[in-house]
């Protein structure tokens, strides 16, 4: 009759195996792990990345659309100057308040001094030397990125002739 019961010849060799079994299972679990982990952050990574690039495409969509609006909001200003009528007025009220809406603001001019990244010279005159003296076209700028610059004359340092 055959002995059912098998002794194990060297128990030490299978408690070996049994170890050297357990560090290459624990070394596969800290790759899965570190490579779950570098997935993880690639993912939130690509997130950002995606919710940025949305944002720019929308707000060049809407940098594109006031731009074409701005001139018609200086005829606006052009016939407010020139006639004072009410239906001119609410127009005009509506149309700013547009801008606003979209973090658009004018381009601070006269008497300031001339930026390059905000101001485009027309010509020089009299006047203090690098200084804006006088202003063609409103600048603009959308969440403080220059969208039109101003259209200015700038101060010679020459004085005035009277």
């Amino acid at each position: 009759m055959a002995d059912d019961t098998t002794i194990p010849q060297e128990p030490e060799q299978d408690i070996e195996l049994l170890k050297s079994q357990l560090a290459q299972s624990e070394a596969m679990l800290t790759q899965m792990t570190d490579t779950c982990r570098r997935a993880l952050a690639d993912l939130s990574n690509y997130k950002k990345f995606t919710e940025d690039q949305r944002k720019q495409a929308s707000w060049y969509g809407t940098a594109e659309i006031i731009k074409d609006m701005l001139p018609i909001i200086d005829n606006f200003d052009r016939a407010r100057q020139h006639v004072k009528d009410e239906g001119i007025e609410a127009i005009y009220r509506q149309l700013t308040a547009i801008l606003q809406k979209h973090r658009v603001e004018k381009i601070e001019t006269i008497g300031k001094p001339f930026n390059a990244t905000q101001h485009e010279v027309l010509s020089q005159g009299p006047g203090p030397e690098n200084q804006i003296i006088e202003e063609f076209e409103k600048g603009y700028t959308i969440a403080g990125q220059v969208l039109r610059p101003a259209k200015v004359i700038v101060g010679n340092g020459q004085k005035e002739v009277e």
